[in-house]
């Protein structure tokens, strides 16, 4: 069961301090490191409490003995996922697209509906680099940095060197990004169970 609760009464500089933080950090940064722990300043402490006290929403996985702190930005929402012993896990990125005349998550409905010519254009410029399947290819190959793709039905998944994967759906008849989900896995583990799903969706 995922109960929801809004953020937390209590707030501390510290936890400020985190969510401007991470609010400033470059999704170009995250993708190639991983985590996003590692594209803060060294001497700052991710923690569960310290990330709670500052949550604009806190998601409860009792049965898998979770916690999920979410942090929204202009355009996207940062998740970061902690045992409820205070084990940091994983971090993810929820990417808020304008759709139409609506702003939201893009869905299925979203992709396949043809709700005029209007192009489908990101909220935040912060994902410029990798809004798009054109855009994350352009960025690769400036880096010298070597993409693999996974067509799953109507997602296409990149993963990154670092493990990073990026999902795109489409929308209007271009692919856009919609989630980024931090390395969790080993780039072979990750590989592998991509490779699985995609051999059972096709």
């Amino acid at each position: 069961m995922i109960e929801t609760r809004k953020g937390a009464d209590e707030q501390t500089m510290n936890s400020e301090q985190i969510k401007s933080l991470i609010g400033a950090t470059s999704l170009e940064e995250y993708v190639q490191k991983g985590k996003l722990p590692q594209c803060l300043p060294a001497d700052v402490q991710i923690t569960l409490k310290k990330v709670r006290a500052q949550a604009d929403e806190v998601w409860s996985v009792e049965a898998e003995k979770l916690e999920v702190i979410s942090f929204d930005y202009e355009g996207y929402t940062v998740n970061m996922t902690f045992q409820m012993d205070g084990t940091y896990l994983f971090d993810s990125v929820d990417v808020w697209a304008e759709v139409g005349n609506g702003v939201g998550v893009a869905t299925e409905i979203d992709v396949e509906s043809d709700s005029g010519s209007v192009e489908s254009t990101l909220v935040t410029s912060k994902l410029a680099a990798m809004e798009t399947v054109e855009r994350i290819q352009q960025f690769a190959a400036n880096l010298g940095m070597q993409l693999e793709w996974f067509e799953m039905g109507d997602e296409r998944v990149c993963l990154m060197p670092s493990a990073v994967t990026l999902h795109y759906l489409k929308q209007q008849n271009r692919w856009k990004l919609v989630k980024i989900a931090g390395a969790y896995r080993s780039v072979d583990k990750v590989r592998a169970g991509l490779s699985r799903i995609a051999d059972a969706v096709n």
